[in-house]
């Protein structure tokens, strides 16, 4: 790793830079589908289910009083779910924490009335399908799971460009296209929801900033090194973020509102009952 994303990423620095950049874009996300489904009953058992910092645990309890339900919230990113814990102790949330897999949770079947995956699905294994199982296993019938996968992100094939520019090669992307939406309602039926009890919706958010390169250079730490970093990153580090912040402003999903830059990304969210 290069000694500029170590330095912003060491610590608790992983968890600020994600939610400083993407993490912005999928806490929109979690806000907006939540609206998606019934207003939350009391005595619910919740599923903040590849947690990361909270992001779905924190919409709900923005505007639920927490003593009425329990959050159980899991992830395999220690990093992440320590920073949960801090604020979980000194806000006194009902939120119950575990270092666990999608694929593999520690529940028993029909444990949650609600279960909920913000930008996750995409990384489990079997192109989604073993935490999709996982997930229709913990619900209760009658449950609501909410499951959400990128569409669009305007960084993204900023992202590539920087890479090919600087490496001579472009990052390496999922094997299964998420894109359209279509993988998502594929494995959320292949794990047992019914068509007839799910709908499929596309909405967009943005991620904001009004200083671009220091939100590139966290973006290229953070993602640079999906499929590994590269020797000469270190040396061609400047190059690389000059050459993001070229590329994101070249992007038909960016534009300028003020004194703020705005890039767009979307989402497909599956809202289905059990």
């Amino acid at each position: 790793m290069p000694k500029q994303a170590k330095a912003l990423l060491e610590g608790t620095g992983k968890v600020s830079v994600y939610e400083a950049t993407g993490g912005a874009v999928t806490a929109e996300f979690a806000a907006h589908n939540l609206t998606l489904i019934p207003p939350i009953p009391v005595g619910s058992i919740i599923h903040d289910n590849a947690c990361g910092p909270g992001t779905v645990s924190r919409a709900i309890l923005s505007s639920h009083p927490p003593q009425d339900i329990t959050i159980h919230a899991t992830d395999i990113d220690q990093v992440f779910l320590d920073s949960l814990h801090s604020s979980t102790t000194s806000n006194t949330w009902p939120i119950t924490i575990a270092a666990a897999k999608s694929e593999a949770l520690p529940f028993p079947d029909a444990y949650f009335t609600h279960s909920l995956t913000n930008i996750g699905i995409l990384f489990f294994s079997a192109a989604g399908l073993d935490g999709a199982r996982e997930i229709h296993r913990t619900l209760k019938p009658g449950g609501v799971a909410v499951v959400n996968c990128w569409a669009d992100i305007t960084w993204l094939p900023a992202m590539g460009l920087t890479s090919a520019k600087t490496r001579g090669v472009t990052p390496p992307f999922p094997p299964v296209n998420w894109q359209d939406g279509t993988q998502l309602r594929k494995v959320m039926l292949e794990a047992g929801f019914k068509a007839e009890k799910m709908r499929v919706e596309r909405s967009e958010a943005w991620a904001k900033t009004a200083d671009l390169r220091a939100w590139a250079e966290m973006t290229w730490a953070f993602l640079g090194g999906l499929g590994g970093w590269h020797e000469g990153d270190e040396g061609r580090w400047e190059e690389a973020v000059d050459g993001l912040v070229e590329g994101l402003l070249k992007q038909p999903g960016t534009k300028k509102v003020g004194d703020e830059v705005w890039m767009r990304a979307s989402q497909w969210v599956v809202v289905a009952t059990k």
